[in-house]
This record gives structure tokens, sequence and C-alpha cells, in this order.
């Protein structure tokens, strides 16, 4: 029941922070209407929707009606007739319940990293957009009736200002890293900005310059090759903020009179179709360094695969013999463990009789549970690696020779006690594993090669004394009490 009453009470607080960002983004909207015209930018669609999208167990009905509250009370605060309110608000909810709904699918992409992933997002904001459109869309010609030939651009600029929001806003905030476990062990360091991750910016903040410097019609090719170039140097969440950035730079610069654009386009009718192709062009801005991103990212994931399959074990998904090895000497060659290395030689007893009794299915079986037994007992920081058959490695970075006992035979107990399911046998199978441990001395200056051959003939002193148990071997050869 407590645990009950603080999902509910986290679940509320959500829905308040929900609400408050949900108020600032038709805040910032309304500031961008003029009088008798349409908001240059509709954030609080996109926001909402992208809001529900990252917190999934937001989606309760109750939302809907509290986001309808917060657009009505953002209305009001902006003195917006009622009935102008309750359209916007209605169609606001509509728009951002179809683009909620067809990105929360399960066939949908879960993220940006895959090409398909920018077709279906680009195919949703294009459904909210003509949602909203739709919805608002006669009482938008109601409202501009007295304005002969300008009824079509009405409809234009309020479906490509829609899309513009939701193109520029979703990427940025479905893109934002996952927040960091408070149970994680350890916080990664932070690390200074690279000297070579501050041209990118640089060149964007240039390209934004001279937007206000030159204007014109092909103010929209100054930024695209600085995003670009900030696609292939930033991580994709980076490069979908400051595309952001750069559509309410030139979308709001040219609508206000900051940035010359000919005829400053008017949302209120006076260059509507100047107002149209600025849109247009901050859309293609926006999705321009998606799509380059998304491809790199997609790469990037495909390489970060390749590796993890050469250097993992299929079966058991450890560490492969060579990725172990590789890893074990890099820690061993640290200057910063200052307390030195362990490693473990581990090898389960009477694998082969196992094979022989329940056949090599039951053993494949013995193997993945084994591996997951170690690898929940381990530290993050702990290298786990297979180097044949039944034996495994553990590497024990800054660690001293006390603790690598300890860890030893706490995991040589953590495999005895589990108990291993396997179909090929009616009754559950009890493994044991025998143990040789050895810690690396900076002052003996032992190689890599020397600690696994002491780690090897401390496991086989352990075989030979009776199995299920630790031998502990230096480089004195002193026998350890846990052997």
């Amino acid at each position: 029941m407590l645990q009950a009453l603080r999902r509910k009470h986290h679940s509320g607080w959500h829905t308040s922070k929900v609400a408050a960002i949900v108020f600032l983004a038709a805040m910032a909207e309304l500031s961008t209407q003029p009088a008798g015209g349409l908001p240059v930018l509709w954030p609080a669609n996109a926001v909402l929707a992208g809001l529900l999208l990252r917190q999934p167990a937001l989606g309760r009905p109750v939302v809907w009606p509290m986001a309808g509250a917060v657009l009505l009370l953002a209305a009001s605060a902006w003195n917006v007739p009622a009935l102008l309110a309750l359209v916007y608000g209605f169609a606001n909810l509509a728009s951002a319940f179809v683009c909620w709904r067809l990105l929360a699918q399960p066939d949908a992409a879960p993220n940006l990293r895959q090409p398909r992933a920018v077709a279906q997002v680009l195919a949703a904001c294009i459904a909210a957009a003509a949602t909203h459109t739709i919805a608002a869309g006669p009482f938008l010609l109601w409202l501009a009736a007295d304005a002969p030939g300008s009824q079509a651009s009405v409809i234009i600029h309020g479906f490509l200002g829609q899309l513009l929001g939701y193109c520029a806003l979703l990427p940025p905030i479905l893109t934002l890293p996952v927040p960091a476990s408070r149970n994680r062990r350890r916080t990664p360091p932070r690390t200074q900005p690279r000297p070579e991750t501050v041209p990118p910016f640089v060149c964007l903040l240039a390209g934004l310059t001279l937007c206000f410097l030159v204007g014109g019609p092909g103010i929209l090719v100054f930024p695209i090759p600085p995003l670009l170039y900030c696609a292939l140097a930033y991580r994709q969440h980076i490069t979908a903020w400051l595309a952001l950035l750069s559509v309410l730079t030139i979308t709001l610069g040219a609508t206000y009179g900051w940035i010359p654009f000919g005829d400053t386009p008017d949302p209120a009718g006076t260059a509507p179709w100047d107002m149209a192709s600025l849109q247009l062009g901050a859309l293609l801005l926006a999705l321009a360094p998606l799509i380059m991103s998304c491809a790199l990212a997609a790469r990037s994931d495909t390489i970060a695969a390749l590796n993890r399959a050469l250097d993992h074990d299929t079966l058991t998904e450890a560490l492969s013999r060579q990725a172990f090895l590789r890893g074990a000497q890099e820690r061993l060659q640290d200057p910063a463990l200052l307390r030195g290395t362990g490693l473990l030689m581990l090898d389960i007893d009477h694998f082969k009789r196992l094979n022989d009794t329940y056949g090599h299915a039951a053993g494949d079986q013995v193997l993945q549970a084994f591996a997951q037994t170690i690898r929940a007992a381990i530290r993050p920081q702990d290298l786990f690696g297979r180097i044949g058959g039944e034996e495994f490695g553990i590497v024990l970075p800054d660690t001293g020779p006390e603790e690598v006992a300890h860890i030893a035979e706490r995991l040589r107990a953590r495999v005895a006690e589990a108990l291993t399911t396997c179909t090929e046998s009616a009754e559950p199978i009890r493994i044991t594993v025998s143990i040789g441990a050895v810690h690396d001395s900076r002052a003996n200056g032992e190689t890599l090669h020397s600690l696994l051959s002491y780690a090897d003939q401390a496991m086989y002193r352990a075989k030979h004394g009776g199995r299920n148990r630790v031998c502990f071997h230096n480089a004195r050869h002193r026998k350890h009490p846990h052997a």
C-alpha cells in the first residue's frame, strides 16, 4: 500500500510538471500571435505530445482534461476571447492526441536512431498538423471572411506552422538522454568540452549572424551547412536542439523584422506566401540535420553491434577470449589503479560428466545460467570473459589482495547455491566451481601471461584439492587462507 501511495505521489508530481511546461509553452505560443493573425509557432502541442512519449505512464485519461485546462488558463492570461480559446484548445488537444497515439504504437520506432523513425515521426507530425487544421479550419475561415483572397493562405499558414512546430520541437524532446538511475554505484566524471567540438558551434553562430547581416530570401542557406557540420560532430540530441535554435532564430527574426526578408512576412496576411515560403525553408532547416544525425546514429549502432558480436561470446554473452585479454592488459597498465588488479580463473566442476549425462543442450543451458549468476554478482567495472569451454576469467581492477579473496569466495558460494532448470533434466541441476585467484603487485611487475599462469595453477590446485573451493596464488607462491 505504501508503494502504491508513493507511485501515486510520483505520478502526480510528474503530471504537475507536465502541466507547468505545457502552460509555459502555451504562453510562448500566444506571445508570437499578432493581432488578428495566427501564432508563428505552435509549441504547446508538440511539447505535450513529446512529454507523453517520454513518460508513457503519464498517458492516462486525466492528463487530457488537465492539459485542456492549462491551455484555457494560458489563453485567459493572454486575454484571448473565450470562443477562440475554446476552438484553439480543442484543436490543440486533438492534434497532440493524434501525434501521441501514432508514435506510441508498439510497432513505432522507439527512438530516432533508426532510418524508419524519421519517416514515422514526419508522418505523425503531418497527421497532427492536418488534424489541427481540420478541427480549427472552419473557424479560421470564418475569421478570414473579411479579408478576400486570404482564406487559403490562412489555412496553409496554420498547417505549416503546426507542422514546423512539431518537426522542430519533437526531435529535441524524443532524443533527450535517459536520466541516469539514482541507484548507480558510480557517476561518470564530467568531461570538459573537447577542442574539436567548438568549431561546429562557432560556424553555426556565424551562419545565423549572416542571416541578420545579409537578409533576403537566401538566409536559409547560411545555417544549413553548419547544422550538417554539427550533425557530424555532436550527439543526436545536441544537433536537434541546435536545429530548434536555428529555426526559432530565423522564423521569429524574419517575422518581426529583425532579419530583412524582402516584404516582411506578416501572419496577419500582408505577405502570406512569403510566410509560407519561410516556413517551408525552416522545415527543411529542421529536417536536414535530423536526417543526417539519424543516418550517422544508425551507422554507429551497427558498428557497435558488430563490435559487440566480435567481443562477446554468443552463448554466454561474456567477453570473448581476445576481448578479455585485451581488457585485462589495459587494466594492468592503468597507473590510476593504485591498489593493483586481481585475476580469477573459474572452471565449472565435472562439466564433462554433466554433458555426458544430460546432453550438450543441457550443458549450454548450464553455461548460460552460470554466466548470468556471475554477472549478477560482480561489479560494473569488473571484466568477465569466457576463456574456452567451461573455463572463465574475471579481472578485478583497483582491488586489494584481501578483497580479491573475498570476492572469489563469494562467487564460489553464489554458484553453489544457484539451481539451473534444464528441459533435459527432470530436476534442477546444481553445479560448483573451482577458482584460482592471483593479485598483481606492481612491485613484482608481473606480466599478464604470468598472472594467467599463476591463476591457472591455483585453479588446478583447487580442482585437485576437492573442487568447489578457492586457491590463491601470489608471486611468492604462498597459499592463501581460503585455499
